[in-house]
This record gives C-alpha cells, structure tokens and sequence, in this order.
C-alpha cells in the first residue's frame, strides 16, 4: 500500500469514519496512551486503532493546556470525548484485538471506562524482538 492515512479525530464526520472502520473490520490493532502506568489512578488520553496496515486513526480524549500547566478533556460539538470514546470502544468487543501491552491496555480500558474488551473478544499479544515484530501466537480467544 503506497498510500498512508493516519489521522487524528477531532471532528463528528472523523468519529463517522472512525466508526465505519471499526465496522468494516475484524482484526484490529488497538492501543492507549495513558497518564500513568498505573491502571488504577491514571487516566486514558487517548487511543489509536486501525484493522489495515497504512490506516490508523487517534481519538485522543484529553490534551496537555501549556498555558494552564494541566490536562484538560475535549470535546467534539459540544459531546464529552470520554462519552464518544464509550460507544468507540464498545464496538471493538468481540473483535480480534492486537496489542502490544494487552494486558496493560485492557485493564485499562476497563478500570477507566468499565468496558471489558476481553469479553467475547479474540488478541493477539504482540512482541518486538531485536526490532522485527511479529506476534506470539494465534489470536486466542480470551
């Protein structure tokens, strides 16, 4: 694939797109990024997700205010970005999900947002080995 689209979500017709290609897709790869490393005291300021290789979407949820010196949420058109994120993540359960930190990103997930995207779900956990990645195994049902 010689064309790449990353894009950030930051407007109603991203998270329309962003859906439709969770839709679409049965393998997806799936990440956080998070305030801390702690699960739970920590918060999730964003997630990427993408089901083909050269296409991937951010939805971040909370951005660094350098004035302020804080976090702060966002929004798009006046809805919580946490709420949105919400109905994103609720469409990833049941899909095959690969990871990098599975455990990490899933005990997240559910301590921050109450989804549980073990359930019913299929991962795969990813490994970075002498930088060659390849994956540990079949995607396993959880």
């Amino acid at each position: 694939m010689s064309n790449k689209s990353y894009k950030i979500i930051t407007t109603q017709e991203g998270v329309v797109e962003l859906m439709e290609h969770i839709e679409k897709h049965n393998i997806i790869a799936f990440d956080t990024e998070t305030t801390t490393l702690n699960p739970r005291h920590g918060q999730i300021i964003g997630f990427s997700v993408s089901g083909q290789i050269g296409e991937g979407y951010y939805f971040p949820t909370r951005i660094w205010n350098p004035t302020s010196q804080q976090i702060e949420d966002l929004e798009i058109a006046g809805i919580s970005c946490d709420k949105i994120a919400k109905k994103l993540l609720k469409m990833l359960v049941g899909k095959q999900l690969v990871m990098h930190n599975a455990s990490f990103d899933t005990r997240y997930t559910k301590n921050f947002y109450g989804i549980d995207l073990l359930l019913n779900s299929h991962f795969c956990q990813s490994v970075n080995t002498n930088n060659s990645s390849f994956f540990s195994g079949n995607l396993h049902k959880a």
